[in-house]
């Protein structure tokens, strides 16, 4: 198998699907696919050996020892089976994003679309979102195939833009389509003394403050006192989130009661809200929380009428049991126990 300067893996698995660097032995099968699929493909005519021959020995082998290539290409396998090919193109190394390639065997497109498609993008967001830790992963379509946008769509891709009339086809103009994906990989750390300002304006953002159950103000010389306190304290668990750039995203804090109970509560920094991030931060601060202390039941209390943290929680796995008074205000409560 040939590796990839730029990468810190080459082989991509999930479940019985994987991808590896294009191997050249596929180069005649892809060019039977690409042109039996010209429809779709920014391609202009039908390649020939000789084509497909000087493209592998000149475009394709010449990837392999870039710093920063303009596309990474694979041949996509379903248990060894060569299933058909697609990467990375159009990659923009400074703005960290890149379009989505991809196609399969034409003989198995009318039952195995959304299968392969599905699989396929899963592998492209590892390597995309894990080894390369870009931002952003996008199609471009000229719009004939209506069934590959719900296959990404049901992948979360959202449609971000529609080209009216972009592309001439067989007499008439197209749309083209474009559906992104925002890499969501998270990390938590502890948070330090440098951190009280962070936390100090997220306790003061007006939607914090709506939503909490001292809905007044805070000082910054209660805060400090409260902050510092709080770091030293071995019953807190602190938990202050990043995205994949190092960027703060929010914190998640339990405060543990007794040994059998512990209180969860949760704030995202404004500009990350809407993203996804606060049921990936509740699952990850709640699965360290309890390795630690499994015999401790955690509990949510949330206001009637927060309705995005009440299903942020839903989707972390916490199971409501009761609506109750809590702290004077109408309430969900929920639980989640290791």
């Amino acid at each position: 198998m040939r590796v990839y300067k730029c990468l810190h893996t080459n082989r991509f698995q999930f479940g019985d699907f994987y991808i590896e660097p294009i191997r050249h032995e596929d180069r005649l099968e892809i060019m039977t696919i690409r042109n039996e699929q010209l429809y779709h493909l920014r391609q202009a005519k039908p390649l020939t050996i000789e084509d497909q021959d000087n493209y592998f020995n000149t475009v394709v082998d010449a990837l392999f020892n870039q710093e920063k290539p303009s596309q990474l290409l694979f041949s996509f396998f379903e248990k060894d089976e060569f299933i058909g090919y697609g990467g990375l193109v159009h990659i923009n190394w400074i703005d960290k994003n890149a379009e989505i390639s991809f196609v399969m065997k034409t003989a198995l497109e009318k039952k195995n679309f959304s299968k392969y498609w599905s699989n396929y993008l899963k592998l492209i967001e590892q390597l995309a979102f894990n080894d390369l830790n870009f931002h952003k992963i996008f199609t471009y379509a000229f719009d004939l195939r209506p069934h590959l946008y719900e296959v990404l769509e049901s992948c979360q891709f959202n449609e971000e833009a529609r080209l009216k009339e972009h592309c001439f086809f067989e007499g008439s103009f197209l749309d083209v389509v474009y559906h992104s994906k925002i890499n969501t990989n998270i990390s938590f750390r502890k948070p330090t003394a440098n951190d009280l300002k962070l936390y100090f304006d997220w306790a003061n953002d007006k939607n914090v403050r709506m939503n909490s159950y001292q809905s007044n103000e805070i000082s910054l010389e209660q805060h400090s006192q409260w902050f510092l306190n709080k770091l030293n304290d071995d019953s807190c668990f602190m938990y202050l989130f990043e995205n994949h750039i190092g960027n703060p995203i929010g914190q998640v804090r339990i405060q543990k009661q007794n040994e059998q109970e512990a209180i969860i509560g949760i704030s995202n920094d404004e500009k990350h809200r809407g993203k996804g991030y606060a049921t990936k931060m509740l699952i990850a601060a709640t699965e360290n929380f309890l390795n630690e202390n499994s015999s401790c039941l955690v509990n949510a209390f949330i206001k009637v009428e927060n309705t995005a943290s009440e299903k942020a929680f839903q989707k972390a796995g916490f199971k409501l049991t009761e609506i109750v008074n809590y702290e004077g205000f109408s309430s969900f409560h929920y639980i989640i126990s290791k």
